[in-house]
């Protein structure tokens, strides 16, 4: 007999609302969530909005504060770090897992990435320029076809995803040279140059630390 395909809950579907939601900068960094809003924008009861930021805690995008409420996270230096080396490590390992078992599709990937953020540029759009940002580096990932690594690498990634997004659309960061890197690192994998590839990745990811110390110079 052929398996049922699972279907996703409320809680299940409402937590990817607001993932994204935070991921895209619809709610900045450090803002206040109300469930009840929530609930009305979505149009669902209260309970599932409920669940589904006890989910978004445990992958770090929300902070619940007793008799406070729930917000979205704010991170510190620590915590910056901790993320830049945890994507570090999984983007650099599945680059070489990629190039090996599915280089056409990690090629194909990284160049739809490329051209949405091109084309964010030439319209000064940051959102959609995150948005290509996102497929490009996921691109990586799931080409890795590695299923286990694609399961941590997508409930653990939003953190330093909305933190880019924030970078991106508040702060104004190097987006050329950020396109610059993208670009450096498609042409090191369409030759298959793995250590290239994996010291240009480290390199791109460790960048956020610098543009986050940036932001804080400039707001004094």
């Amino acid at each position: 007999m052929d398996p049922i395909p699972p279907q996703k809950s409320v809680t299940e579907l409402t937590a990817e609302r607001i993932r994204e939601a935070i991921i895209l900068g619809t709610f900045p960094l450090g803002t206040k969530l109300s469930e009840q809003k929530l609930a009305d924008q979505l149009q669902i009861s209260r309970s599932p909005v409920r669940e589904a930021l006890v989910l978004l805690q445990i992958e770090g995008l929300v902070r619940v504060s007793p008799k406070r409420g729930s917000f979205v996270f704010s991170p510190d230096d620590r915590t910056i770090r901790d993320l830049c080396e945890h994507r570090d490590i999984l983007e650099t390992a599945c680059l070489a897992l990629a190039m090996e078992r599915d280089h056409g599709g990690l090629l194909r990937g990284l160049q739809a990435g490329m051209e949405q953020m091109q084309d964010a540029i030439r319209t000064s759009d940051t959102e959609q320029y995150s948005r290509g940002d996102i497929r490009f580096h996921r691109a990586i990932i799931a080409s890795s076809q590695n299923n286990s690594m694609i399961k941590v690498y997508e409930s653990t990634i939003g953190p330093l995803m909305a933190l880019r997004t924030h970078l991106f659309t508040i702060s104004g960061i190097h987006l050329d040279r950020s396109m610059e890197e993208h670009a450096e690192l498609l042409d090191a994998c369409s030759t298959k140059d793995i250590a290239r590839a994996q010291a240009i990745c480290t390199r791109h990811i460790h960048h956020l630390v610098e543009h986050v110390h940036e932001e804080r110079n400039l707001l004094g």
